[in-house]
C-alpha cells in the first residue's frame, strides 16, 4: 500500500503553479489595457478626444462640440469603457500577484483608488454621453454640470496618479525594465499628469496625449515583467 501510494506522481501545489497563472493574467490584461489605449490615441490623433470635455467651457461650445463629434464621441467612450474594465482586471491581478511579496498596506490601497477611480471615469463617461442626449435635443448644458465634469475628471486623475505612485513602490524592479517602468511610472507620469490641470492650450492637449502614451507603453510592457518565460513555467 505504501508503495503504490509511494509512486503516484508528485502533484504541484498551488504555491508552485499559482504565481505563473495569475502571471499570465497580469500581462494579459496589460496587453488589452496598452491596445484599448493605443486606439484612443489614434482617436486623439484623429482630433477627437474627451480631454476638451474635461475642462470649464462656455455652454454654448461645449453642446456644439458635443453635437459635431456625436457619432466618433460614443464610438470613444465605447472603447474608454472597456478600457476602466481592463485596467480595473489588470489591478485586480496584479493585487493577487504581488501579494506577499509587497507591502500590504500600499498594496491595498494601490487597488482601493484604482477601483474608486474606475467608478469615477465610468461616471464621467456617461453624464458626458447625458450631456450630448441633451444637446441632441436642443438644450444647453448647464454651468454647474460642466464645472461638475471639471472637478470629476480631475479627481479621478489624482487618484489614479497616487495609484501610479503606490504601483512604482511595489512593482518588481529585479529587471532593468522593471526599474524603468518603476521610474517613470512612479515620477514622470504623475508629473505629466499634474502639469496639464497647470498649464493653458494647446501646451495641456500635447501632455494629455502623452498621459495616454504612458498608459499605453506601461501597460504594454509591464507584460514582458509579468509573463512567465519557459524557464520558469511550473
Amino acid at each position: 500500500m505504501s508503495s503504490a501510494a509511494g509512486s503516484l506522481p508528485e502533484q504541484p501545489s498551488l504555491g508552485r503553479t499559482g504565481p505563473y497563472a495569475v502571471g499570465h493574467v497580469v500581462a494579459l490584461f496589460g496587453i488589452l489595457s496598452a491596445l484599448l489605449a493605443a486606439s484612443m490615441t489614434a482617436y486623439a490623433l484623429g482630433g477627437v478626444s474627451q480631454e476638451y470635455f474635461e475642462a470649464v467651457r462656455p455652454p454654448a461650445d461645449y453642446a456644439h462640440t458635443l453635437l459635431r463629434r456625436a457619432a466618433p464621441l460614443r464610438s470613444l467612450f465605447a472603447l474608454d469603457n472597456l478600457f476602466l474594465l481592463a485596467y480595473s482586471s489588470y489591478f485586480v491581478a496584479y493585487f493577487v500577484a504581488r501579494r506577499g511579496k509587497a507591502d500590504a498596506t500600499v498594496l491595498r490601497l494601490v487597488l482601493a483608488s484604482v477601483l474608486v477611480a474606475a467608478g469615477l471615469d465610468a461616471i464621467e463617461n456617461f453624464h458626458i454621453l447625458s450631456m450630448l442626449h441633451l444637446a441632441e435635443s436642443g438644450q444647453l448644458p448647464s454651468v454647474a454640470e460642466i464645472q461638475a465634469q471639471y472637478v470629476l475628471s480631475a479627481v479621478k486623475f489624482l487618484l489614479g496618479y497616487f495609484a501610479a505612485i503606490g504601483f512604482a513602490l511595489t512593482f518588481p524592479r529585479d529587471t532593468a525594465l522593471g526599474r524603468l517602468l518603476a521610474l517613470t511610472t512612479g515620477i514622470a507620469f504623475p508629473i505629466v499628469g499634474v502639469l496639464v490641470f497647470a498649464v493653458p492650450d494647446p501646451l495641456s492637449g500635447v501632455l494629455a496625449l502623452a498621459r495616454i502614451v504612458f498608459f499605453m507603453s506601461g501597460y504594454g510592457l509591464s507584460a514582458f515583467v509579468f509573463w512567465p518565460g519557459p524557464t520558469t513555467r511550473a
